[in-house]
């Protein structure tokens, strides 16, 4: 297979190029994909990356990206089905949905991918005639959920940010940060709410109320404290005592 592909809905060729080369032409994925398609107004370019080829897709990150320097739609694999969810996402980044990329701390990111996924998915539900629910079960090691910090913190939000999956807490879990994954999965999905293709103005809106929100009421403080290492496993650090004279 290539690896650019220029795809313009008003340049047939481009079209049947794009259909052939990913092996749907008569699949259950041809007629969305044609039709995720036809929601673009502007031509734009598909680049798949052989080189960072995931060994498997997660259910969790996409294995896609924008280049948001050249405006390319970057694939890592060339599974129809994340073709689509590419395409319907690039019709989004193309109208002006905010990504985030390159703006504020990782949480901030993720929690505009989980907004997305969630706009994406109902775009795809319009599309395929059918209602998503949730596909994947994932389990936790009890030693990374224990605390909330801004380390478990960041985690959660990437595990909030997938509408397809359930999340499995074990026991022992910190209720905050239980409490944390259920309120950012109820925030991604206001965001998202009643959001069409046109509604990216009212998308961004949100997005921006809600991570000032987040930062305010829900997220720990990311900010380094001199009291934060006031303690040791071996008790008081002498460092907080050095100014004391015998």
């Amino acid at each position: 297979m290539k690896n650019n592909f220029y795809v313009d809905k008003t340049d047939t060729g481009s079209i049947e190029l794009l259909i052939d080369a990913f092996n749907v032409r008569d699949t259950e994925f041809e007629r969305p994909i044609r039709q995720a398609l036809n929601l673009h107004d502007r031509s734009f370019i598909i680049f798949v990356d052989h080189l960072n080829r995931p060994t498997e897709i997660s259910p969790i990150e996409d294995p896609f990206t924008f280049n948001t320097e050249t405006g390319e739609l970057v694939l890592f694999t060339e599974d129809p089905e994340v073709l689509l969810d590419a395409i319907l996402e690039m019709a989004m980044f193309l109208r002006g949905f905010n990504t985030l990329l390159g703006e504020g701390k990782d949480w901030h990111v993720q929690l505009a991918i989980g907004a997305w996924k969630r706009v994406r998915q109902t775009l795809e539900e319009e599309l395929l005639d059918i209602h998503q629910g949730v596909e994947w079960q994932v389990s936790l090691n009890e030693e990374t959920v224990q605390s909330f910090d801004p380390t478990t913190f960041t985690s959660i939000v990437y595990l909030a940010s997938a509408p397809n999956v359930s999340i499995d807490f074990p026991a022992g879990t910190s209720a905050q940060l239980i409490i944390a994954y259920q309120r950012l999965r109820r925030i991604m999905e206001g965001i998202a709410f009643e959001i069409g293709l046109n509604d990216y103005r009212t998308f961004n809106r949100r997005l921006n109320r809600a991570i000032k929100w987040v930062e305010q009421d829900i997220a720990p403080s990311f900010e380094v404290s001199p009291f934060d290492d006031l303690l040791t496993p071996e008790g008081w650090n002498p460092a907080f005592f050095a100014d004391v004279e015998g």
